[in-house]
């Protein structure tokens, strides 16, 4: 049950974390807002984080068929 839950989780980052990637207005104002204060965020971090985001939840989700 737990590995469903985090499976669930880590793709709603992921997805999140694209969205952002594709949505350059909405993540400015987002790292505006935010309480961490960082330089501007490239595009590529943002579609790193969110493709390793879905490798890591897919990775979880199938590894009892693979190994």
């Amino acid at each position: 049950m737990w590995k469903y839950i985090l499976v669930a989780f880590l793709i709603l980052i992921g997805a999140i974390e694209i969205l952002l990637a594709l949505n350059a207005p909405l993540r400015e104002e987002i790292m505006k807002n935010s309480p961490i204060q960082s330089s501007r965020i490239s595009t590529s971090f943002m579609w790193l984080a969110g493709i390793s985001a879905f490798i890591m939840a897919f990775g979880l989700l199938f590894y009892d068929r693979l190994f």
